[in-house]
């Protein structure tokens, strides 16, 4: 739903707009709106800035990353106008580097390991990044459905919070350990009902309680992870009841360009179907439902049947 709220963050205005209709978006770019992440199906909205990583502009780095050649441009600005369509890490993160309320030293540290989680989450061990603990904590405080702007806004200011006071937020670190294997038993309890593909190479969980593509790819340690046969399951689609929205996903680039040709999934997209006017979008191995859309859970079969007709070997 569009909205478009003005408000304040440690003095700065700020005026978000949430979700506009693709026929709203060039029109609100010319009035200095920024857009971030606006994807919308195929095709990506995007100024000089490029501040997008999907569709035509998936061999970009992640959006945060690119964001650090205009780090602090927004904060001059009266009200920064800011174009978002969904919230996540990336998302937030780029704005939060736009309008220059951290120091850029600690966003060129944190930019590229929130752009890691972000573009290649499978088999990321966040001990190993300074800002794991942070970026966990991020992702699981912002896990309720997003359906307005301000929840946007409430992750710029969390991740302020987060920033300027870590050891505030050490107890949930811990608590986090607890729950990542709670997630891993609770993604396997969701695999013993997917519905698996004719090829056995594509799978859908459905419901999908948590985010466990990881998990329901059945990594094969014999063979290399840029292998086809590194992976039980070259695609995983995973329907969310809360959100209504599908995730698409393969372990990696190589293994989704080997299973669907150059591109990946990108040559999916387009043939599945729209809602509202809406169409499915992402990156080469990793994308989904239209943003803002609640995907009827009666078409998924039709999803599955057409992602399994796509793969150019089995």
């Amino acid at each position: 739903m569009r909205e478009l709220l003005t408000t304040l963050c440690r003095g700065h205005e700020i005026e978000l707009l949430w979700q506009p209709t693709i026929e709203e978006i060039p029109a609100y770019m010319e009035q200095g709106f920024v857009p971030i992440e606006m994807s919308e199906g195929t095709h990506s909205f995007a100024d000089f800035r490029r501040l997008d990583h999907h569709n035509e502009y998936s061999a970009q780095p992640s959006a945060c990353v690119t964001a650090l050649n205009f780090w602090g441009e927004l904060a001059e600005q009266r009200p920064a106008r800011i174009m978002v369509n969904h919230a996540d890490s990336d998302c937030v993160i780029t704005g939060l580097t736009l309008l220059g309320l951290m120091p850029r030293e600690l966003h060129e540290r944190l930019n590229p390991e929130v752009g890691l989680v972000d573009t290649a989450p499978v088999g990321v061990d966040y001990s190993k990044l300074e800002f794991g603990g942070p970026i966990r904590v991020w992702k699981n405080a912002m896990q309720s459905v997003k359906q307005s702007g301000w929840c946007w806004l409430y992750g710029l200011s969390l991740w302020i919070d987060l920033l300027e006071r870590p050891k505030a937020y050490q107890n949930q670190i811990g608590k986090l350990d607890e729950m990542e294997a709670e997630r891993v038993k609770t993604a396997l309890e969701d695999y013993k009902h997917a519905v698996i593909s004719p090829s056995g190479r594509v799978a859908l969980v459905m419901p999908s309680r948590v985010r466990g593509y990881e998990v329901h790819f059945f990594r094969q340690p014999e063979y290399l992870v840029e292998s086809l046969k590194g992976w039980r399951h070259w695609c995983i689609i995973a329907y969310n009841e809360n959100s209504g929205s599908v995730l698409l996903s393969c372990p990696n680039p190589q293994v989704a360009e080997a299973a669907f040709g150059p591109g990946g999934l990108k040559n999916v997209f387009a043939l599945l179907p729209s809602i509202d006017g809406k169409e499915w979008g992402g990156r080469e191995s990793v994308g989904g439902s239209p943003r803002g859309v609640l995907f009827p859970k009666e078409r998924m079969a039709e999803v599955l049947a057409i992602i399994d007709g796509a793969l150019k070997t089995c």
